[in-house]
């Protein structure tokens, strides 16, 4: 099978990674990085014991384990095509040990989460 028919996989994971990241990532580092510091979110203890018991439930845990993915996914899609745009030629065997670092990341959260 041709990697030209896999392109609409790569970008179509690229995309879903960069709509997590516009919008997940600013309300994280505001909720983690500046409110919870200043106290305005209540003690960091009760914090964390009411965010752990709702992430803890497997369903939720998966789905934000997959967008995870798709963050990673984009990261070293987007890194991949910087190199290239720079013209730094890794090649194909670095761009697909970029993409098997994403998914063996997702799979060991998957595994350390779920089963261990």
């Amino acid at each position: 099978m041709s990697t030209k028919h896999l392109k609409p996989i790569y970008w179509g994971i690229f995309s879903a990674g960069g709509t997590v990241a516009a919008m997940a990532l600013a309300p994280l580092v505001l909720v983690v990085c500046i409110l919870l510091p200043m106290g305005m979110l209540g003690s960091s203890e009760a914090f964390f014991n009411n965010v752990h018991g709702v992430i803890a439930h497997p369903i939720v845990f998966v789905v934000l384990a997959g967008l995870i993915f798709t963050l990673l996914w984009h990261g070293v899609h987007r890194f991949y095509y910087i190199l290239h745009d720079m013209h730094i030629h890794v090649g194909n065997g670095v761009r697909l040990f970029f993409y098997a670092f994403a998914i063996v990341a997702f799979l060991l959260t998957l595994y350390l989460g779920l089963i261990a």
